[in-house]
């Protein structure tokens, strides 16, 4: 199984650059110091991300966005309908539908591509949010 295998160098290299560009788009728009636990979720997120692990990944940036969202509110610059996704994503993999499950054991093979979309669209949000809360912008 692909997914129980680690990646590649070139792949896991893919990854966290690709990983490491984002952040620092994110980050570019004139952000403060993260807290030291947004840091270390962070870098746990950085490595399920590079280690394939999508489900993990969305999961991990669902908990930034929830932590962040909590203490400071959600930045204009996301829709709802990304922050319902987002939720509603997290919500169906934490309270399994026993008859309609969001991730089987099949999507390991199957879809794969579509899970590593969903990854990167969590974690793109999760950067948003974590770096647009310490601007002191507005808030929905």
């Amino acid at each position: 199984m692909q997914q129980l295998e680690h990646p590649s160098e070139e792949t896991w290299d893919e990854r966290r650059l690709w990983f490491e560009e984002h952040r620092q788009a994110a980050a570019s728009q004139g952000v403060g110091r993260l807290s030291e636990q947004a840091e270390a979720l962070v870098i746990e997120m950085q490595t399920t991300f590079c280690a394939g692990a999508w489900a993990a990944t969305v999961l991990l940036a669902a908990a930034v966005v929830d932590a962040q969202e909590f203490h400071r509110g959600y930045p204009e610059s996301r829709s709802s309908e990304d922050r319902s996704w987002l939720r509603g994503l997290r919500n169906s993999l934490l309270h399994e539908n026993r008859s309609q499950p969001a991730f089987t054991i099949e999507d390991h093979w199957t879809r794969r591509e579509e899970w590593g979309r969903h990854a990167r669209r969590a974690v793109r949000m999760a950067f948003d949010v974590l770096y647009a809360l310490n601007q002191g912008g507005r808030r929905k």
